[in-house]
């Protein structure tokens, strides 16, 4: 396998897997590392053959940047430059992930703060629906009750 085939195999695999710009910069690093081993004696077809598989390597680089990716999504936005033409990760991570990119981080104090908010806001608004309904439902469930005592079940 030559150079050329060993960067087009590693290019195919990384297709669609992550951004183009992480792409591009596996492929750089891996021609500068073939060329630099070559210079230092080794043939090409050495070098290639102690990288191994393209596919491999790919299949590692796809994990250790996934893994990476969720561990620090603003670095690596920084890292690579990610613009909103480049589809990379936000395309492929699941529900949960995204949500958890739009509602924040909530091991934060903030976001123990606005999760403590919420709760209490929810159980206010809860008390005072049923504060309001209340005097409504006593009633009616009073006479629903007098009712079934007197006419009972007509069966």
């Amino acid at each position: 396998m030559t150079r050329q085939e060993f960067l087009q195999e590693l290019d195919l695999a990384l297709q669609g897997q992550m951004g183009q710009a992480a792409i591009n910069e596996n492929i750089r690093y891996y021609e500068t590392y073939i060329v630099e081993e070559a210079g230092k004696g080794k043939t090409e077809q050495m070098v290639i053959d102690q990288l191994g598989n393209p596919r491999l390597i790919a299949k590692t680089l796809i994990n250790t940047t996934n893994k990476y990716y969720r561990q620090s999504k603003d670095r690596y936005t920084e890292s690579y430059g990610k613009d909103e033409s480049d589809q990379g990760f936000d395309a492929r991570s699941s529900k949960k992930e995204r949500w958890n990119i739009r509602l924040g981080k909530r091991n934060t104090w903030y976001g123990k703060f606005f999760t403590i908010a919420a709760a209490i806001l929810i159980i206010v608004v809860v008390a005072n629906v049923v504060a309001f309904l209340l005097p409504i439902l006593v009633p009616v469930i009073l006479i629903l009750l007098i009712g079934s005592l007197f006419f009972g079940s007509r069966r």
